[in-house]
């Protein structure tokens, strides 16, 4: 059983049921804004979608832009939890890049492929999106401090989270856009090996 399913088992009935019910939510606006685009859909549609009242929906999400927020935080949470889960004595780079690829490697399907498509034609979905990674650069700093000895508080750990995210997203985002790419986990090997060298290349 894999980590994120090891942790959702040890969550509250109360919690797991609203998780589920947030992620319900993100994946029929994920749907909706699929096929009628993001600025056609109204909140109403997602709602009734996932079988809610517009009181109830207002109660999990503040916005139709904030729905998806449960579908990002499934992709910070891969991240960090394949990179606390690499061996102790493990240098960082190889435990960086193994994590990265493992993490690539859950979300590459079809799904993911066009909620990251439509979020990059959307303005306000975009903005979601970078919010996402910043966030993800805040819960990995303490995980790569940890992992390097740094204080949590130091530049190195903060930049190397930023560094890692970035590599991410940006692997994240051309796969997404180019059908020819090739498998997630590969694009985002390719990724990681052009930022490690690219200032030594430069």
């Amino acid at each position: 059983m894999d980590t994120a399913r090891q942790q959702e088992r040890l969550l509250p009935l109360r919690e797991r049921r609203r998780d589920a019910t947030r992620r319900e939510i993100a994946h029929c606006a994920a749907a909706l804004f699929e096929s009628q685009g993001f600025q056609a859909t109204t909140v109403e549609e997602i709602a009734y979608a996932a079988g809610l009242s517009l009181r109830t929906f207002y109660r999990y999400c503040e916005s139709k832009e904030t729905a998806l927020s449960p579908l990002l935080t499934d992709c910070i949470s891969a991240l960090e939890q394949a990179l606390a889960a690499r061996p102790a004595g493990q240098p960082f780079p190889e435990a960086a890049r193994d994590a990265l690829l493992h993490a690539c490697a859950s979300m590459d399907d079809a799904s993911r492929r066009r909620l990251i498509r439509v979020m990059l034609a959307e303005p306000a979905l975009t903005a979601c999106l970078l919010a996402a990674n910043r966030r993800a650069q805040d819960q990995l700093t303490p995980v790569i401090a940890a992992r390097t000895g740094a204080d949590e508080g130091a530049l190195r750990p903060r930049l190397l989270a930023g560094l890692l995210v970035n590599t991410s997203a940006t692997a994240l985002e051309y796969w997404a856009l180019h059908d020819a790419a090739g498998p997630l986990d590969r694009v985002a090997a390719d990724a990681f090996d052009v930022a490690a060298g690219a200032f030594t290349d430069a």
